[in-house]
């Protein structure tokens, strides 16, 4: 088995590759770069966590209704990928605290007050209790009528029902879902691959739906043009059918007879 380092370090290589193919790949020039930047802003550590524990949220989504997008981003958030002394000692990945709280505790300093938080046995055990907390809190209520793939609102709305003293709380957790696509797990099974991170991967929903009115409205311009030059062509031609037809007289005697010709015409 491969020791943690180890798994780093092939994560890390990884991603370095993915950038070295990013540039011979015959994309744009503005794609590329943008993809190399991504590649290089990742943490090898937060995709580690990712991998480890992306269908532990899908899980905790199926059972609770809340975004896994939004449950992986807390997580790498407040836990800074499993690094924080609250992850290491006390299995706690949300940063909750233990007002109300009948279990086990740990205490240290939080923003330069003594504060106790709560410890667990089980890293699963903080992501089901972080899912309970959200869950069964009349004040987090409004969040559960947002869709499960709004994961800007879930953020926005968490920082407006006060989860975090922090008033960039929501942008960061954004910042986070967009940067990793954890969009990518609000409509995964548990049995998908992991996200692709060394490429594009799909657009969030609210892309995908913006895009779709701009490609159906340029058929439609042509077929409403298409009828307006008919008629003319038609409005043309029994005008200069007239003069025509006036014109090969044979005698003068016979120009009587050319407008009876016209008239059964």
């Amino acid at each position: 088995m491969k020791t943690r380092a180890e798994r780093l370090l092939f994560i890390a290589m990884n991603l370095l590759l993915a950038c070295a193919v990013q540039a011979k790949s015959p994309e744009t020039g503005t794609a590329k770069v943008a993809t190399a930047k991504i590649a290089a802003a990742m943490d090898p550590v937060y995709v580690e966590y990712i991998n480890n524990y992306r269908t532990l949220a899908i899980r905790q989504q199926k059972k609770y209704r809340i975004p896994a997008s939004i449950t992986l981003a807390q997580a790498l958030l407040e836990s800074n990928g499993g690094r924080s002394y609250l992850a290491l000692a006390g299995n706690n990945h949300f940063g909750l605290k233990s007002t109300d709280w009948k279990g086990m505790s740990i205490c240290k300093y939080d923003a330069g007050v003594y504060a106790c938080f709560r410890k667990y046995l089980y890293i699963y055990s903080s992501f089901e209790d972080h899912s309970r907390f959200i869950a069964e809190r009349s004040f987090y209520r409004p969040l559960f009528k947002l869709g499960l793939t709004d994961y800007r609102g879930w953020a926005k709305g968490l920082n407006r029902c006060g989860y975090a003293k922090d008033p960039q709380y929501g942008d960061k957790l954004i910042r986070l879902i967009e940067q990793y696509h954890l969009y990518y797990y609000d409509t995964a099974s548990e049995n998908d691959p992991p996200c692709p991170l060394n490429s594009a991967a799909a657009a969030p929903p609210a892309a995908k739906k913006a895009a779709a009115p701009v490609k159906a409205a340029a058929p439609a311009a042509k077929k409403t043009a298409a009828p307006v030059k008919a008629p003319a062509r038609t409005a043309t031609t029994p005008t200069t059918a007239t003069p025509k037809t006036a014109t090969p007289a044979r005698s003068p005697a016979a120009r009587p007879s050319s407008t009876q010709k016209t008239a059964r015409l």
